[in-house]
């Protein structure tokens, strides 16, 4: 297990018009190699409006599994082209998730550093969607 820091990009489209919200954070994390894939965690910031959450990332050449425990609970898997659903817990209540992703591009080294660029759509319970583009850097 190494330490790396991660920084982390988030554009959510928010309304019809194509606003959009914009989420950079900086953070540092624990990195561990295995054959087929490589795990990364951090912990939430205040940043994120999820501090005392943690983030696990299971990172795949065709696909990442981004699960959070603590305040905020989900899992998303991101496969390009494939449709996920998932029940995000909140303190303010369960609310269902559906998503597919659009874009899944790894670029890694053998050392797990690099980029790893994701591109997918959210439909929030049944009625809300917009599309998010996640962009995380590994150094």
């Amino acid at each position: 297990m190494e330490n790396v820091k991660l920084k982390i990009n988030t554009i959510q489209t928010i309304d019809e018009v194509g606003n959009e919200d914009i989420i950079e954070i900086l953070t540092e994390a624990t990195l561990e190699k295995f054959d087929d894939f490589i795990i990364i965690n951090y912990d939430e910031s205040e940043i994120t409006q999820q501090k005392g959450s943690r983030t696990r990332l299971k990172i795949y050449r065709d696909k990442m599994i981004m699960t959070k425990v603590g305040v905020y609970s989900s899992k998303m898997e991101f496969q390009q082209d494939v449709k996920y659903s998932n029940l995000y817990s909140t303190p303010y209540g369960n609310f269902d998730l559906d998503f597919i992703t659009i874009v899944y591009k790894y670029n890694l080294n053998e050392n797990g550093r690099g980029n790893i660029y994701v591109e997918y759509k959210i439909t929030f319970a049944d009625t809300e969607e917009s599309l998010n583009k996640l962009n995380i850097d590994i150094t």
